[in-house]
C-alpha cells in the first residue's frame, strides 16, 4: 500500500477515529486504526472497539491499494508531530512495516494484518430522519450529565432514549435519581418508534459535533444506529430493555412555583459546594445535600459539613407555599448549566417529592427533575 495524505488533513481523520479506540485492551487489533486503500484513490480509516465504530472516507493520492492496521496511539503522534504538508505512507508487504514520511521526517514502525480487524456492522435499516448537528449537539448537551454511570440493577439506564412521536425527537436519560428530557421538532414525517443509545457513544458524540447548520442522518436497525456526517459514519450498538416511563413522572401537578436568576442560585450553589468539596465523605452521593428553605419570596440555601458550614439567600418571585427540602448540590448545578435562558422556573409540590427545572418563559423544549434527599435536621 502506497498513499500520500495532507498533513492536516490525516489528523482530523485521526482524531475523529480515535473516538471508537479503546487505550489498552486484551485485543491488540481493537487499539488500531485500520487503512484500506483502494487504486483509485479511495482511502478508508476506521476505529472500532465493538460497541463503537467510526470510519472516515478521503480520497488521497493512491499508487498502490491495501491495508494495513497501525497503533492508534503511536501512529496519531507521529503524524500529529510532522512537519506541514504531503505525508507518505508506504506498507511493505512482506513484514507490515509501515514508511510514515514527510519532508525529511520518516518513521518506521511494525503495522498488523488488517484481516482480523472487526468490519462495521452491516444495517437492516428500519428507519431514518435527519438533523443538524447543533440541533443533536443541543439535546444531547442537555441530557448527557444524567446517564447513569455504572450499569447497576438496570443497564438500560447507562444509555439516553431517543423517542420520536408526531415528528417530534424526545431525548430522556435518567439515573434513578434525576431526569432530564430534551426536544428537537424534524422536518420530515417519521414513524413514531424509539431506540436507547449508550451513554458512551453520546459523549463521543458531543467531540465530534459542531455547532454548524450542516446536517448528520441518523439509520436505525434493530441492534445499531449510524450517525451519517458524509465523509464519515459513527455506528453505535443499542441498548436492550425497557427504559422508564417517564410521561408519568414529569405530568405530576407542582403547587408551588418558584422563578429566580438562574445565575444567583448557580453562584450560590458554587459557594455551597466549595465546602463539600473539602469534605471526602461528603463526596459519597447524597452525603451531605444542601438544604432549601423556600417561603416569602427568596430561597435560603445551606449546608452543613465536617469543614464548616455556608448559609445564602437568593430572591425569587413565586406564587404561595412554603418548605424545606434537601438536594444533592451537584446534580442541581448540572441542570442548571444547560439551561438556556437568564431566568429559571424550579416547581415544587412536597418535601418528598421531586422538583422540576425549566426556563421561566415557557420553553418546553427541555425539562429536569431531581429527587429530594432526606434531611436529618
Amino acid at each position: 500500500m502506497k498513499l500520500v495524505c495532507d498533513k492536516a488533513q490525516l489528523v482530523e481523520i485521526i482524531n475523529t477515529v480515535q473516538r471508537a479506540i479503546v487505550p489498552k485492551t486484551s485485543f491488540p487489533i481493537l487499539e488500531c486504526i485500520k487503512i484500506d486503500a483502494d487504486g483509485a484513490g479511495h482511502v478508508v480509516f476506521t476505529g472500532n472497539n465493538i460497541d463503537l465504530c467510526i470510519e472516515y472516507s478521503v480520497d488521497c493520492t493512491v499508487t498502490e491499494g491495501g491495508n494495513i492496521a497501525l497503533a492508534s496511539r503511536m501512529f496519531g503522534d507521529i503524524v500529529r508531530r510532522l512537519p506541514e504538508g504531503s505525508v507518505s505512507i508506504t506498507v511493505n508487504p512482506s513484514n507490515n512495516v509501515t514508511k510514515i514520511k514527510s519532508g525529511q521526517s520518516e518513521f518506521n514502525i511494525q503495522g498488523i494484518e488488517a484481516n482480523e480487524f472487526p468490519s462495521a456492522p452491516i444495517l437492516d435499516e428500519k428507519f431514518r430522519f435527519t438533523l443538524t448537528q447543533s440541533a443533536l449537539k443541543r439535546v444531547i448537551r442537555k441530557t448527557i450529565a444524567f446517564v447513569a454511570q455504572n450499569e447497576g440493577k438496570k443497564p438500560i439506564l447507562t444509555g439516553t432514549l431517543f423517542e420520536i412521536k408526531n415528528n417530534v425527537l424526545s431525548l430522556v436519560s435518567s439515573d434513578g435519581h434525576r431526569l432530564a428530557l430534551a426536544k428537537e421538532k424534524i422536518k420530515e414525517t417519521v414513524e413514531d418508534n424509539s431506540f436507547v443509545v449508550p451513554g458512551q457513544t453520546q459523549r463521543e458524540l458531543l467531540k465530534i459535533l459542531r455547532d454548524e447548520d450542516e446536517t448528520v442522518t441518523v439509520i436505525v436497525s434493530d441492534r445499531n444506529v449510524l450517525f451519517d456526517f458524509g465523509n464519515y459514519q459513527v455506528y453505535s450498538r443499542l441498548l436492550d430493555g425497557e427504559f422508564l416511563k417517564y410521561n408519568s413522572i414529569i405530568s405530576v401537578q407542582n403547587k408551588i412555583n418558584v422563578v429566580a436568576e438562574k445565575q444567583s442560585i448557580t453562584d450560590s450553589l458554587e459557594r455551597a459546594l466549595l465546602l463539600i468539596n473539602e469534605d471526602i465523605s461528603a463526596k459519597s452521593e447524597n452525603k451531605v445535600p444542601v438544604r432549601l428553605n423556600v417561603g416569602y419570596d427568596k430561597i435560603e440555601l445551606s449546608c452543613i459539613t465536617s469543614k464548616g458550614q455556608v448559609s445564602d439567600t437568593v430572591p425569587v418571585e413565586m406564587n404561595e407555599g412554603d418548605l424545606t427540602i434537601g438536594f444533592n448540590c451537584r446534580f442541581l448545578l448540572d441542570a442548571l448549566s444547560t439551561c438556556d435562558e437568564d431566568k429559571i422556573r424550579i416547581d415544587f409540590s412536597a418535601p418528598t417529592s421531586g422538583c422540576f427545572i425549566r426556563g421561566a418563559s415557557g420553553d418546553e423544549s427541555y425539562l429536569y427533575m431531581i429527587l429530594p434527599v432526606r434531611l436529618y435536621n
